[in-house]
């Protein structure tokens, strides 16, 4: 568990089974947040498990402590809203979308860390963007739904949220971390939401039990596998390396979800998402 090729080949079985199983766990949810809040919960036992693989440790300085407050209030409006987005979209077309993140994510760099304009990320963002464009492209005209503007919007909350999270993760014992920005988020929508316990049993309870338990655990290896990959590696070696995900979700998706229509534009998108992503580590 020391090397970053150990992590990242981890964080790719975890990834594509997180992306497949969510599908799963929340196709029948009758309550989106109580769907989604349960997901945090149940990662965030399977977080707590892991503690003992690396020292305790946690910040003194309560600086730390209001930055993952704030980081949290956004991921809970992107785990919310992602809840839903995957309830009524295709696996394939989500992971696609969700690699709009490196889109704003470049944006937010030049705009706010006043980093240095790169030709080669401009041009990689440019080939996301048209993955994406592709992707929506159906019978001569752009197809865009309600559900498309929540997963943009979810995108924006998670990178904002990511934009604050920076490096907070490296003052904490790892699973804690993670057990944290999952616990957090269930609670403050499950408050927003005035959701009861007995609305979490009602879908834990469903004929989905098994998926939510499965994609609560994904989720916490997910989220530990790539954190550890790039504490250990280089991060212009793992992001594209980490992308892969994208072509491997949509192909997993073909066979084990039946996702199977219009595979040839979601392979080429996958591509050429990953080959943007690339350039954008350059």
């Amino acid at each position: 568990m020391q090397t970053w090729q150990f992590n990242l080949f981890g964080y790719l079985v975890c990834v594509v089974g997180f992306y497949q199983f969510f599908k799963l766990a929340v196709r029948n949810a009758k309550n989106d947040g109580a769907a989604a809040a349960l997901l945090q919960l149940i990662g965030a036992g399977f977080g707590l498990l892991m503690t003992p693989l690396l020292p305790i440790k946690w910040p003194s300085d309560s600086k730390y402590w209001l930055l993952l407050i704030g980081a949290c209030i956004f991921y809970a409006l992107n785990d919310r809203l992602q809840t839903t987005v995957r309830k009524h979209l295709q696996v394939s077309v989500v992971t696609i979308l969700n690699q709009l993140s490196t889109v704003l994510l470049f944006t937010m760099g030049i705009l706010f860390f006043k980093e240095p304009f790169s030709l080669n990320k401009f041009i990689g963002v440019l080939i996301i963007l048209a993955a994406n464009v592709l992707l929506r492209y159906s019978k001569g005209k752009f197809e865009v739904n309600k559900y498309i503007g929540l997963a943009v919007l979810a995108i924006l909350s998670f990178v904002i949220a990511i934009t604050i999270d920076i490096d907070i993760s490296k003052v904490f014992n790892l699973p804690i971390y993670i057990m944290l920005t999952l616990a957090i988020p269930a609670t403050m929508i499950m408050l927003v939401e005035k959701i009861k316990p007995t609305e979490l049993i009602a879908e834990f309870t469903s004929q989905d039990k098994k998926y939510y338990l499965l994609t609560g655990a994904f989720w916490a290896l997910t989220i530990f596998f790539s954190l550890r990959s790039f504490q250990l590696g280089k991060v212009t070696t793992i992001v594209p390396l980490q992308a892969s995900n994208v072509l491997l979700n949509v192909l997993v998706a073909y066979f084990f979800l039946g996702e199977k229509k219009d595979e040839v534009k979601k392979i080429l998108a996958a591509i050429l998402v990953i080959v943007g992503i690339t350039l954008t580590t350059l």
